[in-house]
């Protein structure tokens, strides 16, 4: 396809309120557009946007087409891949490369869904997001450069990826490229696709020479947030209609009974401030849960009391008058992990309320998704170094036989919608090894289950940056996620594909976190129960730029 030199060249990230990962520098795009190097789009505008993206060591620019809605189900998307002339080979980047002597960088396996859960094609993994109203859609299907679905380029080498989505039904959206940052296009009608150089015809045919779409994708879906207490004992899920919050029935109640101890009260206040935040009331429901250790009547007798006894303080902390309330138990029946490990059974020793809220779960009066604190808002100790995000930490990580320097740091982020968007840059010092970059980004406080502690949910989430934290008003914030429905789990809004051992090279790492409100935040990676030793840092002094 022909290109051309853009106009308007050699804009900053940072101009008109770039959102991350936005190009430094130039860019090109089809005869028949433009590409931007802002980061933006207005409604009907039919420029490209550009990304300096860092694919695992390796440096490739992105240009993001706008979304074309081809019919009243489908809507397509183009990303244009051109490997940096310059860049280093796959042998000096990777210490598991079996590149042979082709140099070919294999991008669909990093921009690509996990083919642990579904099939993989093209980029993929790529998102569109309605940050204003809270939704996401995932591609239905993508295609590569060949039949087989892969998107390999060598040192100079550009290739396309089209991408199909549901029907996208705004005027815009914020598209996140993984290991590229974010960058918001136009969406428009079939008939100005040539006007943005797409043919239509082209994108189908090339699409369907890989004919495995996951068509249960292709509606948009809500964008949730989940939270834990800094210590563990609460935790809080909201998606776009409801809220639930889950005690850990350990710190709630004394064992074997439903007595409830002196630290419930600090646990109940959450629910009390998720209450307070909807004045117009809705209905509210109270369940309680036991491990398998006794009997089922016994577990069943437990759990109903332990459901009536947060129920009843709770009204004493405040007013239930507006909510329809329904209480039970149900015993052992629902494991929330099936194991007989004390992890597991720990875990299912819990009590879920769920709020319903007239008018759905975004606050009343409120522009972010601010989780209310059930604590003084304490900073915790560090587990490991500390740094200004913008001058990031370094910290040594290691596999069983190779091992690396990695520097991690986050210069800003940019608030839009509720939600604040970032790139984590990772930075492998020269003449490593082979550092992993996983175990310094990962969720390692679950064992075999997401970050939700969903069963089975540890397999597509098994490489991702999903332990990327924020500490804010006593609770731990971990990235935005999406009930994926092909994987009938959540999936974190953030990389999933951290496959490779770095001997060389810098990698971006894409977040979406909800906003927790201030001028600044923290990052906080934690060494948890199942990580290895010395993964732990905090960035601070975060700047929240707004788009």
């Amino acid at each position: 396809m022909v290109f051309s030199v853009l106009a308007g060249l050699g804009l900053s990230v940072l101009a008109g309120c770039d959102l991350p990962g936005a190009s430094r520098g130039k860019g090109s795009a089809p005869a028949s557009g433009s590409a931007s190097a802002k980061g933006t789009a207005k409604a009907g505008n039919t420029d490209w946007q550009k990304l300096d993206a860092h694919i695992m060591g390796h440096n490739v620019t992105v240009e993001v087409s706008p979304v074309i809605r081809k019919d009243e189900k489908t809507s397509i998307i183009a990303l244009k891949l051109t490997r940096a002339k310059d860049d280093a080979s796959i042998d000096d980047v990777n210490a598991n490369s079996h590149s042979g002597n082709s140099n070919k960088l294999n991008i669909s396996s990093y921009l690509g869904v996990p083919s642990i859960f579904r099939p993989g094609t093209g980029a993929s993994g790529v998102k569109l997001l309605d940050l204003g109203s809270g939704r996401v859609w995932s591609a239905t299907d993508g295609s590569g450069a060949d039949n087989d679905g892969f998107l390999e380029v060598t040192p100079g080498e550009k290739t396309t990826s089209y991408l199909s989505f549901g029907k996208v039904d705004t005027d815009t959206v914020t598209v996140l490229v993984p290991m590229a940052g974010f960058t918001t296009v136009s969406v428009l009608e079939a008939d100005a696709a040539k006007k943005t150089g797409i043919d239509l015809s082209t994108a189908q045919t090339v699409i369907d020479q890989y004919p495995r779409a996951a068509t249960e994708l292709a509606a948009p879906v809500a964008i949730e947030r989940y939270t834990r207490t800094l210590d563990d004992s609460t935790s809080t899920q909201a998606g776009g209609k409801d809220i639930t919050v889950t005690l850990a029935s350990d710190v709630t109640f004394t064992p074997d009974s439903a007595d409830l101890t002196p630290a419930a009260d600090t646990q109940l206040q959450t629910v009390a401030g998720q209450l307070k935040q909807h004045p117009d009331g809705g209905t509210l429901t109270i369940v309680g849960h036991t491990d398998d250790i006794q009997d089922d009547a016994y577990n069943q007798t437990l759990s109903d009391k332990r459901a009536n006894a947060v129920k009843d303080r709770l009204q004493q902390l405040t007013s239930l008058d507006k909510w329809k309330t329904s209480v039970s138990g149900k015993g052992e029946s629902q494991p929330k992990v099936k194991d007989t490990t004390d992890q597991a059974r720990a875990t299912n020793r819990r009590v879920e309320i769920t709020l319903t809220p007239i008018g759905g779960a975004t606050p009343k009066d409120s522009n972010t998704t601010t989780t209310p604190s059930n604590g003084s808002g304490k900073l915790p100790d560090p587990q490991g170094p500390v740094a200004k995000g913008s001058e990031g930490v370094t910290l040594t990580s290691k596999s069983s036989s190779t091992s690396g320097e990695v520097t991690i740091s986050l210069d800003y982020v940019t608030r839009t919608g509720g939600y604040l968007l970032g790139t984590v840059i990772c930075t492998v010092k020269d003449g490593s090894t082979g550092a992993p970059l996983h175990p310094l980004l990962q969720d390692s406080q679950t064992f075999l289950a997401n970050q939700r502690s969903e069963d089975g949910g540890a397999l597509p989430t098994f490489l991702a940056s999903d332990g990327l934290t924020l500490i804010a008003g006593g609770e731990r914030i971990f990235p935005a996620d999406y009930l994926d429905a092909y994987a009938e789990q959540h999936l974190p809004l953030t990389e999933l594909r951290l496959l490779d051992h770095l001997k060389a090279g810098t990698t971006t790492i894409c977040v979406t976190w909800p906003d927790p409100g201030g001028d600044t935040i923290i990052l906080d990676h934690l060494e948890g129960k199942y990580s290895l030793k010395d993964t732990a840092y905090r960035l601070t002094d975060i700047p929240i730029k707004n788009s």
